[in-house]
């Protein structure tokens, strides 16, 4: 079985090299520059020089910064902008060629079409591999991909062949259907890795712990939690079910692969080979201090067919350093929100969802929350599987220390919690508009 497995496994990988290389081997190409610009060997300033040249001559948005110094000559811009000025964006060279289409999520409400160029989606792709060989996943492996699963997203029968991907939804995540996942994990000795979201980890987390499984019940070798951060005691818990390596990566849909954890530790290296970073003050457009929550904002330094300068990713992040092999790498100490997930303390200060999940992270046998904030000072805290565990006075005292001694927290226990079509869970819904006054 084990020979057949491999078998299996080496013939699928073979046969994407084989085909990548009869189609002008770009992904390797891009692979070993990864590897190269990662390890320090390439510098990349040349490579954001290109693209602020390219895209001052090629687009009318950013036509009129052709006299630019420095990149801090761009203006910041945000996923609404792109969309109400989309064609100011694509750049004139591409427009007759054939571009692909990549469509970004609609979590914040703003969803629009992103197109990339030929070498632009070989190079996602470079960025797929690299991140999985970095936590022990080998192309061909099979895996469970645990997401909500919808028409526009499905994989055909031949996709998930070639890619021997298995389709788990996790819409619901009732325990019925965590107990399906659970004899096909049993059942199938060839799964290897399990990836999928934050959210939908943490509940098979949480499930499989509650049922004593232990990681020799299993042939997982590596989980992988893709879009959300996984909070630590997830983490901690998906280790002691499966015993394997369990890493978070950071991505979106409109750029590509942003960052992964360490296999050892919680901090995400950058992906500086692809994207210039910048770490901006929450308020302002100002650069925020190493160490302190701020908005992430990149430049993609490689498509060039819809170039994105100092784009506001909008999740807030703090930014350290790390020393490895004597050369200082940028990473991301925390990844913990959207600016749109802020809310505001009873006095109107404005509160970082860093500081929500910190306040949260002390609970480590509670599966999923959810804190709705109505007005200054009237929360809801939705919370699965913990009644009876958790006294309902803490929570309400840990909120109060965080937003307001004076705060109306209101505590419902739910048996599951509503998730977007995706899979994803929005953990803090600020539905208080600061301008409209208390209500």
């Amino acid at each position: 079985m084990k020979i057949i497995t491999n078998l299996n496994e080496t013939i699928r990988c073979s046969g994407f090299w084989f085909v990548d290389a009869l189609t002008g081997g770009y992904v390797r190409k891009y692979l070993l520059s990864m590897k190269d610009k990662l390890g320090g060997k390439v510098d990349i300033s040349s490579d954001l020089q290109k693209i602020l040249d390219h895209a001052v001559k090629t687009t009318s948005f950013y036509g009129k910064y052709k006299n630019y110094s420095s990149i801090n000559d761009f203006p910041v811009i945000k996923k609404s902008l792109v969309k109400e000025k989309y064609d100011q964006f694509i750049s004139k060279d591409y427009k007759d060629r054939k571009l692909y289409k990549i469509q970004t999520s609609g979590s914040t409400g703003e969803r629009f079409t992103m197109l990339l160029d030929k070498h632009k989606r070989k190079r996602v792709i470079a960025e797929l591999i690299y991140f999985l060989e970095q936590c022990g996943f080998k192309l061909g492996y099979r895996h469970v991909y645990s997401r909500g699963w919808m028409s526009e997203n499905r994989k055909t029968r031949l996709e998930q062949i070639t890619h021997n991907t298995i389709m788990f939804d996790c819409s619901s995540l009732s325990d019925e259907s965590l107990h399906q996942l659970y004899r096909l994990l049993r059942k199938d000795r060839r799964i290897k890795c399990l990836t999928g979201y934050a959210t939908s980890l943490a509940a098979i987390a949480h499930y499989f712990d509650k049922q004593g499984y232990t990681p020799d019940m299993f042939h997982v070798e590596v989980v992988i939690s893709g879009a959300e951060r996984l909070e630590p005691s997830a983490k901690a818990l998906l280790k002691k079910v499966f015993g394997c390596v369990v890493v978070s990566r950071y991505a979106n849909n409109e750029n590509g692969f942003l960052a992964q954890q360490t296999n050892d530790g919680d901090t995400f290296i950058l992906n500086t080979a692809h994207y210039f970073f910048e770490t901006l003050k929450l308020e302002s457009d100002e650069p925020a201090p190493l160490g302190e929550p701020a908005r992430l904002v990149l430049t993609d330094l490689y498509n060039y067919a819809m170039p994105l300068i100092r784009y506001d990713t909008e999740d807030i992040v703090i930014m350290g350093t790390l020393e490895d092999d004597n050369q200082k790498k940028y990473v991301l100490t925390e990844l913990s929100g959207r600016k749109a997930d802020m809310i505001y303390g009873t006095q109107g200060r404005k509160i970082s969802p860093h500081f929500v999940a910190l306040t949260f992270r002390r609970y480590d046998k509670l599966p999923q929350y959810q804190l709705i904030q109505y007005s200054l000072k009237h929360f809801i805290l939705k919370l699965e599987g913990v009644r009876g565990i958790y006294e309902d006075e803490d929570f309400q005292d840990r909120i109060r220390e965080l937003v307001g001694r004076d705060a109306v927290v209101e505590i419902e226990h739910v048996e599951k919690i509503h998730r977007l079509s995706s899979g994803k869970l929005r953990k803090i819904v600020c539905d208080f508009n600061d301008d409209a006054g208390e209500n």
